[in-house]
């Protein structure tokens, strides 16, 4: 059996699908197999995957309708067979050695998962610098989530996880952000987490890319959905530890709406976003614990 299951979702990036799956197959672990979910594409992807598949065992391709990022993910999860699960996004690229040392860092450590630092890429280019830099083991590894100082980016794309560890945990399909509520999930169950400060992977920033679109009423709700679902995963599986997430993570998260929200000078959404934000408040889900002086007034003033 391999080593690692690494899942790609796939959505109408063919101009970037080959340097992707080439640096995937290309891994000094060869040891993995490769899960790559066809959403749907409407250009040439499907068949750029159908032509590597034919050229190397390792990949599998599931063909299916539209549903969506999260949805991709969760149908690579059903089949995905290994001990280790790698999440590599279709438009990015990979260093030669990513999952060799990802999975040599959870065994020499014995950690749950392990992660890299990563570099942001424009548009065409299609180089990783890489350099040994220090790692750090966090125990537990909630200790990521809960120390502002110990901050590091919550994708899935830049991280390796035991699978058992993610059995239970779905990404929420249909929705922007799934990434910091599953993490948020996943690292509350795991034991340690090895954090490798080398830049692995690549992020590819382009012009549709989803971080680079503007703020909407869909993504307001999209946070709603993920400090609601995270707030009642603690409570039913970690009640102690609900106070500690609340003054980290989800006042990050409040911040972040409040400011998207001003940044869009959109009346609409402006006034959507103050009322999921004193809905919340009300519900006590959220408050100004954990926030700095200035963030306090800021979310004062805008509430009121």
């Amino acid at each position: 059996m391999a080593k690692v299951s690494v899942i790609v979702p796939v959505y109408n990036t063919e101009k970037y699908l080959r340097c992707c799956l080439d640096s995937v197959i290309g891994q000094t672990l060869q040891d993995i197999e490769i899960v790559c979910v066809n959403d749907g594409s409407i250009d040439g992807s499907l068949k750029i995957l159908e032509d590597f598949a034919n050229k190397d065992s390792r990949i599998t391709v599931i063909n299916q309708e539209n549903k969506g990022l999260s949805a991709a993910r969760n149908a690579g999860l059903k089949i995905a067979a290994a001990d280790y699960i790698s999440f590599i996004d279709s438009d990015d690229f990979v260093h030669p050695t990513l999952l060799e040392r990802l999975y040599s860092a959870i065994q020499d450590t014995d950690s749950d998962i392990s992660g890299c630092n990563f570099t942001k890429i424009r548009e065409n280019s299609a180089i990783i610098p890489s350099k040994k830099e220090a790692e750090h083991i966090y125990e537990p590894a909630l200790e990521v989530l809960l120390n502002r100082k110990n901050f590091i980016h919550f994708n899935v794309w830049n991280k390796l996880y035991k699978r058992e560890l993610i059995r239970g945990v779905p990404f929420i399909e249909g929705m922007y952000y799934e990434d910091w509520v599953f993490n948020t999930c996943v690292f509350a169950k795991a034991a340690s987490f090895v954090w490798l400060n080398t830049p692995l992977y690549g992020y590819r920033i382009s012009e549709n890319s989803i971080m680079r679109s503007s703020y909407s009423l869909k993504k307001m709700n999209d946070y709603v959905t993920g400090i609601e679902g995270v707030r009642n995963f603690f409570y039913k599986n970690y009640p102690n530890l609900w106070k500690q997430v609340k003054q980290t993570r989800i006042a990050r998260t409040t911040k972040m709406m409040m400011n998207s929200a001003i940044r869009s000078k959109n009346d609409e959404i402006i006034d959507e976003t103050k009322k999921a934000l004193r809905q919340l408040c009300a519900k006590q889900i959220i408050g100004y614990h954990g926030l700095s002086l200035q963030n306090k007034i800021k979310l004062f003033r805008f509430l009121h």
